[in-house]
């Protein structure tokens, strides 16, 4: 049974609790986990104690990214599991500036496989040309990877045609059941940490000309932390439209944000893959998506949500109205039909054969 050695910040916790666990049936794996204030999943985390073939590591990051003191912890953390000769280390592309330039230093790359969570860095990210140069050293020095789409995977071999790349899609993020019902209006939700790329205020300008022209009451759920909200909050005219929930989304939140509402809206103006629309194919809840190559792995226009023209503010405008006038007439089939690509697209046991017949060949 080979070992591996998984590294997990807690940015990516969300994608690699669900994995974990079940490929330790096949593999022993000593789970590194890195947080800086809270313990990411702790509840979670506490259940898989005992597990068999599975050791939880956590590793406190004290400090900044860009602390030297960092880098001394990155070494400490490289220096245990090249002295454990594991077969295989695994971990996303994080860390920026020394994670991965000491880990390329220290560790054997051949046995290194990089999930590459953006294989192109989103325009609007947080620090957006750093983090490119980043996603760029680390996509040159690398052998193998790991992407969740397959827009990411081609995109990958057409930069690097000589590099190894598995790609698995998402397992479906389910955060529980919910104990909400519909809401009686029809409700939109946007959902996630509130970036400049994933563009809320299309989505706040659309509701709004929606309602002056059909004047159908319905609801928005905008739940996310936001560094700027002030800027939002100052292009809302109608206030009557919206339930705002500004703030850290917690896990136990989710199932009822799902619950209560009848879409999820993503107007995002780039984006290279998004874990998002997973939790909304889990909770049944057909996708307004914008027409981008991450969005059409996912959305079929039409029959299990619409795919608009990027961040305008027109195309959305006009799908809300839609849906509105048409009092929610799709939403049914919609919905039957993304039960479907549950069963299919996201069948646990394929995704994990995927991992397996990569990590067997290194």
């Amino acid at each position: 049974m080979k070992k591996i050695a998984w590294i997990t910040p807690s940015a990516y916790m969300d994608t690699d609790y669900y994995i974990v666990p079940l490929l330790c049936e096949y593999y022993h794996i000593d789970w590194f986990i890195l947080y800086k204030d809270k313990i990411p999943y702790e509840k979670e985390l506490n259940k898989l104690n005992g597990a068999d073939n599975l050791s939880i590591n956590l590793y406190k990051q004290a400090f900044r990214q860009r602390s030297l003191k960092t880098a001394f912890s990155d070494v400490k953390l490289f220096l245990h599991i090249k002295k454990e000769k594991y077969d295989i280390t695994y971990a996303g592309m994080f860390g920026f500036p020394f994670f991965h330039v000491l880990s390329a230093l220290i560790l054997n790359r051949n046995k290194v496989v990089i999930a590459a969570h953006n294989v192109n860095t989103p325009k609007g990210a947080s620090n957006y040309w750093v983090a490119k140069a980043y996603a760029s050293y680390v996509l040159s020095v690398f052998k193998n990877f790991q992407t969740f789409s397959e827009s990411q995977r081609k995109l990958l071999l057409q930069m690097h045609p000589h590099k190894k790349v598995l790609m698995a899609p998402f397992l479906l993020k389910d955060y529980g059941n919910s104990t909400n019902k519909k809401s009686e209006v029809i409700t939109f939700l946007s959902f996630g940490h509130i970036r400049d790329y994933k563009r809320i205020d299309v989505l706040i300008n659309a509701a709004q000309n929606a309602f002056d022209k059909t004047k159908i009451l319905f609801k928005v759920i905008i739940a996310g932390k936001c560094d700027n909200w002030a800027r939002y909050q100052a292009i809302i005219r109608c206030p009557q439209l919206f339930d705002l929930r500004i703030g850290r989304v917690e896990n136990d939140d989710i199932p009822n944000l799902f619950g209560e509402s009848h879409y999820f809206v993503t107007p995002y103006q780039d984006i290279a893959q998004s874990g998002s629309v997973i939790v909304a194919i889990n909770y049944e809840c057909p996708v307004i998506a914008s027409n981008l190559e991450a969005f059409r792995e996912y959305v079929t226009d039409g029959e299990t949500g619409y795919l608009i023209k990027p961040a305008d503010v027109e195309a959305l405008t006009a799908v809300i109205i839609d849906i509105l006038v048409s009092n929610n007439a799709n939403y049914k089939n919609m919905r039957n039909r993304i039960k479907k690509i549950k069963d299919t697209d996201f069948n646990s046991q394929a995704i994990i054969d995927k991992y397996i017949a990569f990590f067997d060949k290194l």
